[in-house]
């Protein structure tokens, strides 16, 4: 009779640690789906997708203590509340949780797209001539992270209370900048431009970033895009002499196999500039270094390629106002409420700073600007509380130098993958058709998808099922 009560115990608790287990990892499940959307800001399940097939070296941990907060800590206890629940039911509340997930993830319309074919990019993509120029001009690529127009005061065209960014404001008022209206406005994000390395393969190659569940994983050596014509590669042709700068390891996300494969560049990351002595190996602040060191290196390597006969296009890429919080150095003033905020501040007096000095340049004059976000913003708790729930949110743009006038700047509709031929025809470059990948050129009259089509139509297309797209990819 011990026996039988000691192997019932037993079982008994078996029963209570399975089911605790199965509860817990079933509520942790539908909670950290939830919880995804809004710390990572995700776009789409298109963007999961693409994260799981590129390398993750160099990413930001500190999402973990959160997701351990948020996450794994509220479904232990809701694994404790249905203890008692029997183990068939256990896993029933997994299946329920499960279903929950994907749902919120958008697993299910995901799928549903990859059973819907598209001839939108047999149609619409286009590859046409480029003609060069006979006076090649420098190029400065500024990305701000996550920059978008929301930032901008409600009287410039914003929804933000407080004048943010004062400095870049005003450049983008005294420069070229495209708008869906008359004020300070920009380019729509659609599916698979809605994070770094798809916003800048949307405004370098005209197309979005979508990989298949099937696609190979994007290790050394796996071609990136290899049917793709990009910017990097136009200029490499054109003798330009090209880098590319940014403060985390540019392994993450796939940007290094990108800027190596298209153009060749010159990759400056935490990983390159530790070695060359630049950056104390043991350092490290937010996912590599602050932006103050960012914009002091890229003074320092635009001097040493202004001395070259050749032409230079130097990329670049922030970071301090990156989702959730952003960073904020020990030179960034507490002047908000939200740490986000002051690293927008900070952002543009960083930027100010960078301008001022290049304007006291001799190449200045001979060299062509581009300041753009990314994409928009991925800190959905700070959008959130902080703007308007229906202010139409726009990737930031501002051109400087252009070689050619716009014919209509204002009261444009656009999106990301239209920057790609634009920044072209800023240099001075002839498109035939002002088209390139799915993109316009926006300093012509001509008429971008968004404009001839619906944007959530153009959205719809661009996910579904294409077999044009996948042979380019």
């Amino acid at each position: 009779m011990q026996q039988i009560g000691l192997m019932t115990y037993f079982c008994l608790s078996k029963g209570l640690v399975m089911s605790i287990f199965i509860v817990t990892f079933a509520f942790t499940l539908a909670i950290s789906s939830k919880w995804a959307y809004s710390y990572f800001g995700l776009s789409s399940f298109e963007q999961i997708v693409y994260h799981i097939k590129v390398p993750l070296e160099g990413t930001n941990t500190q999402f973990i203590f959160g997701w351990m907060k948020k996450c794994l800590l509220p479904g232990f206890i809701f694994g404790l509340i249905f203890s008692w629940v029997p183990i068939n039911i256990a896993k029933m509340i997994l299946l329920l949780c499960c279903i929950y997930g994907l749902c919120q993830i958008h697993f299910f319309s995901y799928v549903f797209d990859q059973f819907k074919k598209t001839d939108f990019y047999d149609t619409y993509f286009v590859e046409s001539e480029v003609i060069s120029p006979e006076k090649k001009m420098n190029f400065i690529h500024i990305y701000l992270e996550s920059m978008e127009t929301t930032y901008a005061t409600k009287e410039d065209g914003g929804d933000a209370n407080e004048d943010l960014l004062p400095y870049l404001t005003k450049l983008t008022k005294d420069s070229v900048s495209f708008s869906q209206h008359e004020k300070i406005g920009g380019a729509r994000v659609l599916t698979g431009t809605g994070w770094t390395t798809g916003g800048i393969v949307a405004s370098t190659s005209g197309l979005p970033l979508i990989f298949s569940l099937k696609h190979k994983f994007c290790k050394d050596k796996v071609p990136f895009m290899p049917k793709v014509n990009t910017l990097g590669d136009i200029l490499e042709k054109d003798g330009y002499n090209r880098v590319f700068m940014i403060g985390s390891d540019a392994t993450f996300g796939g940007r290094r196999s990108y800027f190596d494969q298209h153009g060749h560049y010159d990759i400056q990351d935490t990983v390159s500039l530790k070695e060359e002595g630049i950056l104390d190996k043991d350092y490290h602040a937010f996912w590599g270094f602050e932006d103050d060191k960012l914009f002091e290196f890229a003074k320092e390597k635009i001097s040493d390629l202004s001395k070259s006969s050749k032409p230079f296009d130097f990329e670049m890429l922030t970071v301090d106002t990156h989702h959730p919080y952003g960073y904020q150095s020990k030179n960034c003033k507490n002047l908000f409420k939200e740490s986000l905020s002051n690293s927008i501040y900070h952002t543009d007096e960083n930027l100010k700073d960078f301008m001022e000095w290049l304007k006291k340049q001799d190449f200045y004059k001979d060299t062509v600007i581009v300041i753009q976000g990314d994409h928009t913003s991925m800190a959905a708790e700070y959008i959130h509380d902080t703007y308007s729930s229906n202010y139409d949110r726009r990737v930031w743009n501002t051109f400087i130098h252009s070689r050619v006038k716009p014919v209509k700047e204002k009261n444009r509709d656009f999106t990301t993958m239209d920057f790609y031929p634009t920044i072209l025809a800023a240099l001075g470059y002839k498109i035939k058709g002002n088209k390139l990948g799915l993109g316009t050129n926006l300093f012509s009259d001509t008429s971008t998808l968004t404009e001839k089509f619906d944007a959530d139509f153009v959205d719809q297309e661009i996910k579904r099922n294409s077999t044009f797209y996948r042979r380019l990819m």
